[in-house]
């Protein structure tokens, strides 16, 4: 499972390094751009990558939180919908409050954000031992407690979900 978790994460920088490449291409204009007042910006977009992101630091690292979590609750199913949700763009409102984007921050704060996460990430996946690769790690408000596989799996799909969803925010920022 660890050589999974490492694959799952190193698949995901290499996707998180070309979207640092785009973002970097586009004007101001383009990451502010909202196409409509229920709508989120690029710029909002990639605060929600980060938030999430953050989050699943925060639980990694958080032995307390871990701990509350019950085997019990775990739905291999509710995973899978989530999951296939993701894959097939179904829109859904985001099931926690806390990671609805606040629009308070630059891009450039962001980005110093995401790379901060990604860094402790990547070192909390280089110091974990086998024998915690199973553990549960992440709540995820509709799929339940996740082992850290699964949790990055999650932060995966999600991500390329919302990549796409950027692609259709640049493409409305050049039609008009």
């Amino acid at each position: 499972m660890l050589s999974e978790i490492r694959e799952i994460f190193e698949g995901l920088e290499e996707k998180h390094q070309a979207l640092l490449r785009q973002l970097d291409s586009m004007s101001a204009d383009t990451v502010g751009f909202k196409a409509g007042k229920d709508k989120w910006s690029i710029l909002e977009a990639i605060e929600h990558l980060v938030v999430v992101e953050e989050n699943l630091l925060e639980q990694l690292t958080d032995a307390d939180s871990a701990a509350n979590l019950d085997p019990q609750d775990r739905s291999a199913k509710n995973f899978q919908v989530v999951i296939k949700v993701m894959e097939r763009d179904i829109p859904v409102d985001v099931p926690d409050e806390s990671m609805e984007p606040r629009g308070k921050f630059s891009l450039e704060e962001l980005l110093a954000r995401w790379q901060d996460a990604r860094r402790k990430t990547r070192a909390h996946i280089e110091a974990l031992v086998s024998e915690d690769a199973p553990k549960l790690v992440y709540r995820h408000p509709f799929a339940g407690p996740l082992n850290l596989a699964e949790a990055l799996r999650f932060v995966d799909v999600h991500f390329d979900n919302h990549v796409r969803h950027l692609e259709t925010i640049k493409a409305r920022t050049q039609c008009g």
